[in-house]
């Protein structure tokens, strides 16, 4: 009986949160439809009610060729080849090229920012831990066009002086093309991370059983690996989780400075070219990514929080 409550409970969340994913996607198509058609037509001073008509009949346009199996033409698909291609070749080509940036600088900034931060609170160096709550607090602070502008030009001043190319620039490529996106991308997740790691880590390891392992002469790094970091796992996933949102927010400011085609190229384009189906499609599709992931990362702070109170899912 325990075990089917349990199944029920599950099933229950899933099914809430896909509802959840799909009045978001819904919601995101109905607001870009309102957005685009209010800029399209502010040189005409069109009024709330015909707005809101124009809106709508874009919203019931949509769903009726999504309904039917098709996301129809993405007008503004000539940045992306110089022609007109079907939404949903548009949508698969740039999604997957923006999510290698996304999650390799998400994945980057955590496990670079959980081993500073952790690190940090394990040592005894107020030094340390000054200087890591500067760092994070500037790193945060910063705008994410000024540090690709300040990389772009070091990397072209480089140039310039020694004829050593670092890295690419601008374009499209599964090699050096990778570097400045991404380490753009992870920057600000990574100092977001660290923090949560730190503050998580540094008050796990002022509780009384910390104190009695220590006693007890257990060596720092079983007692940080194991018994520390466990109990702060729950805050410092919630910390990757807002390092995604992050990551997913600054994408079009990346993809633009760097000439990525992808979501966020793609999405900036549509918005200038006043396509509302393509601009709710790809912001859609960002939404429906950042709600599955955090459920899942959701799933996994649960199992976290059930060990450390010993009680099961």
């Amino acid at each position: 009986m325990v075990e089917r409550g349990a199944a029920a409970r599950i099933s229950l969340a899933v099914l809430i949160r896909s509802l959840l994913i799909v009045l978001t996607f819904v919601l995101i198509v109905v607001l870009s439809q309102v957005a685009l058609v209010s800029a399209r037509t502010r040189l005409e001073r069109a009024d709330l009610p015909t707005i809101a008509q124009q809106a709508w009949e874009g919203t019931q346009d949509y769903f009726t060729s999504l309904a039917s199996g098709s996301l129809g033409e993405a007008s503004s698909t000539s940045i992306l080849g110089g022609q007109r291609r079907a939404m949903g070749e548009l949508l698969l080509d740039a999604y997957w090229k923006s999510m290698v940036l996304v999650f390799l600088a998400v994945g980057i900034a955590a496990a670079a920012g959980i081993l500073v931060g952790v690190l940090a609170a394990a040592s005894r160096s107020a030094r340390l831990r000054g200087a890591l709550l500067t760092f994070t607090t500037l790193t945060v602070s910063l705008p994410s066009f000024l540090v690709a502008i300040l990389l772009i030009l070091g990397g072209a001043e480089l140039t310039a002086r020694s004829g050593v190319r670092l890295w690419p620039t601008s374009g499209f490529g599964i090699d050096g093309h990778l570097i400045v996106p991404v380490i753009v991308l992870a920057l600000r997740p990574f100092a977001q991370i660290a923090s949560f790691a730190y503050l998580a880590t540094d008050d796990v390891l002022k509780v009384d059983y910390i104190r009695t392992a220590r006693a007890k002469g257990l060596v720092e790094s079983v007692i940080v690996g194991r018994h520390a970091l466990g109990n702060a796992a729950v805050p410092i996933i919630g910390a990757v989780a807002s390092g995604l949102s992050i990551a997913l927010s600054t994408l079009p400011v990346v993809e633009v400075f760097f000439s990525w085609p992808g979501l966020g190229f793609a999405l900036l384009q549509a918005v200038r070219r006043f396509d509302a189906a393509t601009a709710g499609t790809l912001l859609g599709a960002l939404a429906v990514t950042i709600a599955i992931v955090r459920f899942g990362l959701d799933a996994l702070a649960a199992r976290f929080a059930h060990r450390a109170t010993g009680t099961t899912a």
